[in-house]
């Protein structure tokens, strides 16, 4: 057998007696007497010597248990500090690439007129601020140039004008046909050049609002244009957003303002820094996801829009006191871990626990910073410990009694029958007495014969039966084996069983008979190593 299935049986015996244990205990909660724990297992439950030596422990105070250095080699007990140190977690994702919407400009014609000269002709031009887009003719304008330059003149002949009401109005005017100049997007350096010049141009020049790329164009040279009409698009990519999802039970390690990062497949090696801008207020209703947007800086315009992405979220958790992941072992309703006391001892203590960061938990309760415990096979230990409080506490139950020790300790008015070591076994069933044996007389992990011998109400041998034993191990889990008996010389029936391993065993023998109700008998057997 190799020493993985060994293991693993061993693990499955060991939680199997604890929770039939576990469960008598709690069962007789009632009685007013509490459970005394204390004592020697082997001493006051029968003798469980062969069970310790499997899985290498043995019980030293309730709940704690003892591994020999030789055992935490063999199971892989390693231990770990409990320590003060920096907690980050990285949230891993992906998302795709989407222009910052605050940087989009839509440029719209503030007049009626027909487009004269177009210099941005197609769509994806990269645009500068106050570049030239187009030029447009537009009656209304020639018009409000021609006003302008009237108030202008107006203005220049009455500036000396004794009436102080005169000079005003003048100014007024002047003003008026400015601002509305203004506000059809003339620049302050046209108007200027208007009034220089001193006559009104047919077509005027509008310029580019800000800097980006044009991602969409609706105009050509000789079209008419309204004001309602969206003439250019214009997007500035230095900065871009990155759209990414994140699931629920990540919502509360996410801020606004914390460090992200982003690469590609097509610029592999190289990472772009970016930050937390915006969480969403609402879970998508089918992926039960929530969208966090990422900004990143973009020099050189690699980053472009609809492009995948893979995002990383750093979470700095600050130092915390922690302990690995694999340190703690979560039942559901309480979390464990196990304190190395030396000289081999493990003591288990509950512990509260915060987040899970990179593998580590923050400790909130239960741990001090500086102590050891065991990092891995915790799940062995818990086995064994909850194995030793068991039968501590049942062992210091009132009216418990053993065979041949009746009015001693044990539960009341209830025989704890004492393993079979080795020897024949009789047993009357119906009309016939069933004697069981085995070669050697004490059986041993391996192969063994089972022997036997039936004889009827009269003392004469049976010898025309078929006989089945079917054997297997008293723990949960474990698949029974099926052997046919051959009648030998001596009147005997006989088996090959092999017993694989120490421990008790259930011998379960079947008896048929042409005519005759079948007959079946259990008996147990301990096999020695």
């Amino acid at each position: 057998m190799t020493f993985v299935k060994t293991l693993k049986v061993t693990a499955l015996l060991i939680l199997g007696l604890a929770l039939f244990a576990s469960g008598y205990f709690w069962g007789l909660k009632g009685n007013k007497e509490p459970p005394t724990a204390g004592g020697s297992v082997a001493a006051d439950v029968g003798n469980t010597k062969g069970m310790e030596s499997m899985a290498g422990m043995e019980s030293v105070t309730p709940g704690t248990v003892m591994v020999s250095p030789e055992k935490q080699q063999l199971i892989g007990v390693r231990t770990a500090l409990v320590e003060r140190r920096p907690l980050v977690q990285s949230i891993r994702t992906v998302g795709t690439i989407t222009y910052d919407e605050t940087k989009l400009t839509r440029v719209h014609s503030k007049i009626d007129g027909w487009i004269e000269k177009l210099y941005v002709d197609y769509t994806g031009k990269l645009v500068e601020k106050g570049q030239p887009l187009f030029t447009i003719y537009s009656p209304d304008l020639l018009a409000t140039q021609q006003e302008y330059l009237l108030a202008l003149k107006s203005h220049e002949r009455l500036a000396t004008s004794s009436i102080p009401e005169v000079r005003s109005a003048t100014a007024s005017l002047v003003e008026a046909s400015k601002k509305r100049l203004s506000l059809w997007d003339i620049s302050e350096k046209q108007i200027h050049e208007l009034g220089e010049q001193g006559k009104p141009q047919k077509t005027l020049t509008l310029y580019a609002p800000n800097s980006g790329f044009v991602l969409k164009k609706d105009i050509n040279e000789g079209m008419k244009v309204m004001p309602d009409r969206e003439l250019y698009t214009i997007a500035d990519l230095s900065t871009v957003w990155v759209n990414v999802d994140i699931y629920e039970y990540e919502i509360p390690l996410v801020k606004m303002g914390q460090q992200a990062a982003l690469s590609l497949s097509y610029y592999p090696g190289q990472v772009f820094n970016g930050k937390v801008t915006y969480l969403y207020p609402y879970l998508d209703e089918k992926t039960r996801t929530l969208k966090v947007r990422l900004e990143f800086p973009n020099p050189g315009f690699k980053l472009k829009p609809d492009m995948y992405v893979n995002a990383e979220i750093k979470v700095d958790g600050g130092r915390q006191v922690a302990v690995p992941g694999e340190a703690v072992l979560d039942s559901g309703l309480r979390k464990i871990a196990f304190v190395d006391k030396g000289g081999g001892h493990f003591e288990p203590r509950e512990v509260k626990l915060g987040a899970k960061m990179d593998g580590y938990y923050q400790v909130l309760s239960g741990l001090q910073e500086g102590e050891k415990i065991a990092a891995s096979s915790v799940f062995l230990l818990d086995s064994e410990s909850r194995l030793s409080e068991a039968m501590g506490a049942m062992a210091g139950m009132p009216g418990m009694e053993k065979e041949g020790t009746q009015g001693k300790e044990g539960m009341k008015g209830m025989k704890m029958d004492a393993p079979v070591k080795g020897g024949p076994q009789e047993k009357k069933v119906q009309d016939l007495t069933l004697l069981l044996s085995t070669q050697a007389e004490k059986p041993k992990a391996g192969e063994n014969i089972v022997r036997l011998k039936i004889t009827d109400k009269a003392g004469k041998l049976v010898k025309d039966a078929q006989v089945s034993f079917i054997y297997q191990m008293t723990m949960p889990g474990m698949a029974p084996s099926k052997a046919g008996g051959r009648l030998s010389r001596d009147g005997f029936y006989e088996a090959k069983a092999n017993l694989a391993m120490a421990g008790e065993w259930e011998v379960h023998v079947v008896v048929r008979r042409a005519g005759q109700k079948e007959v079946q008998e259990k008996f147990r057997l301990v096999a020695q190593e």
